[in-house]
């Protein structure tokens, strides 16, 4: 969406560039999304230092430095050496300097702990160790009362643990407490530090070495492993790996994987790397410094007096306002390059979802009149913003923990006109006319108006916290009395690693045999956690269909504070819907992809000889060889009710089920739910026993828990089976047919077969249908748990 409004993925159409300015879409603006903050690419010395190199060495040294270095590379290693006095590894960039060192120093018997904003690329070196048995957590940002935690339960399995963190973070410019994560590998000494400094480079520190060396008082860290980097401030380009001792630097320059195959930098670049690192050698670096710091002052200044929500106020180069949404973030964005300005748009994942803002750099290349019309230009649209879109200034500093404003801004629009819309809001079904109901929802699964009274009796009033569900009715109207929206939704205790790989759920619910609740957390779930299928009307002929979902979604916040739910999950939207997404990313949701939604429509009540006739050939052929071979060792009964006995069995069937399946990682439903099924009308049981000379227990090998809705339609919501049965006589195969064939015999015209095990349902004649949802969570640590590649701890 960014792209086609044309904010990212731009190109500067100059034929010179200075730093302060870029010419974008013909005009001119002013640049403040530099991370040159010196503007030393700029330098006289620098240019000239490249010039030099080419003519002495060409335009590259193309071999592997395992064999053959080119000669600028000792000379920049003896001026690097002698601006940290400590070894270093000189990279081609500071990604390679992550891949080069992290796996050449940590060892299988070491546990890396990584700061949730740690930069993507330290990111993707660390998940490279998985596949060497390195174990790898993950905690909230800068929070050392969670990471001395972990010290203390891991400090007796581990030799080493390592702590991985920015020094200065890219996005919101704030840093990492360095002076005080000393403190804490002074007191454990199994920690170690890993911190990327790139961004802290050349504009702090004794001789530019950064904001953590200005931590350090000049010296490194015996416990650390610090990067940092030759682009950005540094003005040339390469990674810099530190090292407290001579043995870290020869393992890594000796083993370092990407130092054997990756081409060398360039001989331009090292000449300006050279003629840079001359530059932080005298005092002439000083003054930049200084220099930036007055822009930087000049700014935290005027912002002051603003209500701009200012993320974070240091005295480092970057920062960030906070939009909220993407939608507010890009018209923000908008208006500000058809203003002259040219600001960064930061989304998701480099903040989370929610926190979505502007990043502004300063430079040298700024002058301060250019700062202040920014500050204008800024406040002006910022104002305009909030209104064009939706949005309020509390909101935004919720969403990022800020105090409220103590300066107001001064309105510059008119108000936009008061809605026409009306949301009525209900916690019972019982307030809703059924007719209405169903005519909108009802009959499109087992949902239906006596479906939701079903729901609200199973989920309450039960022992187990998660089987408590708090439902919520919501119907939007136009000022006609029209239904543009209807929905419902539930707030209810969740696993957050419910849509996560099995291989991380399985390693989590290791965790969870001795403590049932760990990485749960409260979320709002459109729907419910039970329910399966399209939860959301919405008239999208009418006008006011977006207007109608930012109202729910308004409602929906509002009860995500109220309720301190951690999460809010929209489900089962059409994947292939462009629309709606564009929709849904503007107003701060990531997409999930959730599994395939499958059903049967248009069944005509025919005999499974019928049914099978309108297969297609491979779907007939895998009938004959997989499900008609083994029907005759099966007896299949249909019950309106169980016996105790029997419902109790059902019950443990449906346990191994989810014992087995971790596709969708939920809890247990309750005892009391079947118990519901059982008495419902609405509800019956599809069994399937083995026959005598198969097994000589009297007991089902699968039970099908079947809701039939007002209209008829079909859901199998609920499967049981015995695993020692499954494979040898493909009992769940035969319990998918034996649903074909009772909602045929029930004149169903369409069966809901739920989502999971698609391939087996498409098998059968199921329409597949893929299915998104879109996910906020309150910071991205818990988004980041969705799709996790590794083990995620929280507090």
């Amino acid at each position: 969406m960014s792209k086609k409004k044309g904010i990212i993925h731009l190109h500067a159409e100059d034929r010179e560039l200075n730093g302060g300015v870029l010419t974008l879409n013909g005009e001119k603006v002013s640049h403040f999304g530099t991370c040159g903050y010196l503007s030393l690419e700029h330098h006289p010395a620098l240019k000239q230092g490249a010039i030099d190199a080419i003519m002495r060495y060409g335009t590259q040294f193309p071999m592997s430095r395992t064999y053959v270095s080119n000669p600028l590379y000792r000379e920049l290693e003896a001026l690097i050496e002698q601006m940290y006095q400590a070894p270093v590894v000189i990279s081609k960039n500071c990604t390679l300097a992550h891949q080069t060192t992290i796996p050449a120093i940590i060892r299988q018997t070491d546990l890396v702990i990584l700061d949730h904003q740690a930069h993507a690329s330290m990111q993707e070196a660390v998940k490279k160790l998985l596949g060497q048995g390195v174990s790898v957590e993950m905690i909230r940002h800068n929070n050392l009362e969670m990471l001395e935690d972990r010290l203390i339960k891991q400090r007796n399995k581990y030799e080493r643990i390592w702590y991985m963190a920015d020094g200065v973070y890219s996005m919101y410019g704030d840093y990492a407490p360095v002076k005080e994560l000393i403190a804490l590998a002074e007191k454990y000494e199994q920690l170690y530090l890993y911190i990327d400094d790139a961004h802290g480079m050349s504009w702090a520190g004794k001789h530019g070495t950064g904001y953590v060396m200005s931590q350090l008082e000049g010296k490194l860290y015996r416990k650390m492993v610090l990067t940092a980097n030759l682009g950005k401030a540094f003005g040339a380009c390469g990674g810099l790996s530190l090292f407290p001792n001579q043995e870290w630097r020869d393992k890594v320059s000796n083993s370092g994987g990407p130092l054997t195959f990756s081409v060398q930098i360039e001989p331009a670049t090292l000449g300006a790397a050279i003629a840079s690192a001359r530059i932080h050698l005298s005092n002439e670096i000083y003054s930049y410094q200084q220099e930036l710091q007055e822009r930087i002052t000049y700014f935290n200044e005027l912002l002051r007096a603003t209500s701009l929500p200012l993320v974070h106020e240091n005295n480092s180069p970057i920062f960030f306002i906070g939009t909220g949404t993407m939608e507010m973030g890009n018209y923000l964005v908008q208006q500000l390059l058809q203003e002259g300005v040219y600001v960064n748009l930061a989304t998701f994942p480099a903040v989370p979802a929610k926190n979505i803002g502007i990043r502004i750099t300063l430079s040298l290349g700024n002058s301060f009149e250019d700062i202040a019309l920014l500050v204008r230009k800024l406040q002006h649209h910022f104002a305009l913003a909030l209104q064009v879109t939706g949005q309020t200034e509390e909101n935004i500093r919720k969403a990022f923990k800020m105090p409220p404003a103590i300066v107001s801004p001064v309105p510059t629009a008119a108000k936009p006109a008061a809605t026409t819309l009306q949301l009525k809001r209900y916690t019972t079904i019982a307030t809703i006319a059924e007719a209405d109901w169903n005519q909108y929802l009802g009959h499109r699964a087992m949902f239906d108006w006596k479906g939701m009274q079903f729901l609200e009796r199973s989920f309450s009033n039960n022992k187990e916290p998660e089987n408590n569900h708090d439902f919520r009715y919501y119907v939007v109207e136009d000022s006609a009395g029209k239904v543009v929206l209807m929905t419902f939704a539930c707030t209810a205790l969740c696993k957050e690693d419910m849509f996560s790989q099995v291989s991380v759920s399985r390693e989590i619910e290791k965790e969870r045999e001795l403590n049932p609740y760990y990485l749960t957390s409260k979320g709002i779930v459109l729907g419910s956690l039970f329910t399966e299928g399209s939860h959301l009307y919405l008239d999208r002929s009418s006008d006011s269909w977006k207007p109608a979902l930012r109202l729910l979604l308004e409602e929906l916040f509002s009860e995500q504070e109220k309720q301190q739910a951690a999460t809010i999950l929209l489900r089962d939207f059409d994947a292939a819907d462009q629309e709606m997404h564009e929709f849904m990313v503007d107003q701060g949701f990531v997409k999930v992809d959730l599994p395939e939604s499958c059903e049967i429509a248009g069944l005509a009540g025919q005999a499974e000889d019928a049914y099978v006739a309108g297969l297609s050939q491979k779907s007939r052929r895998h009938y004959v060889q997989k499900i008609k071979r083994y029907q005759p060792f099966y007896e299949v009964k249909v019950k309106s009710n169980l016996t105790t006995a029997e419902l109790a069995h059902a019950y443990q069937l449906f346990q191994q089920v989810k014992e087995h399946n971790l596709g969708i990682n939920n809890f247990l439903f309750p005892e009391k739910l079947f118990a519901e099924i059982n008495e419902s009308p609405d509800w019956e049981f599809i069994l399937l026993y083995l026959k005598e000379e198969q097994n000589t227990s009297s007991k089902a090998v699968a039970v099908c828990f079947c809701h039939i809705n007002e209209a008829k339609v079909y859901s199998p919501m609920l499967i049981g089976m015995d695993y020692a049965y499954l494979m040898e006589y493909g009992v769940y195969r035969q319990a998918l047919f034996q649903i074909i064939n009772r909602a045929n015999t029930l004149s169903c015209p369409k069966i809901n077969f739920g989502i999971s095990a698609s391939l087996e349902k498409k098998r059968i004649g199921a329409a597949v249908y893929p299915k998104v949802g879109y996910y906020q969570a309150k910071d991205n640590f818990t988004m980041e748990l969705m799709e996790a590649t590794f083990l995620i701890e929280r507090e």
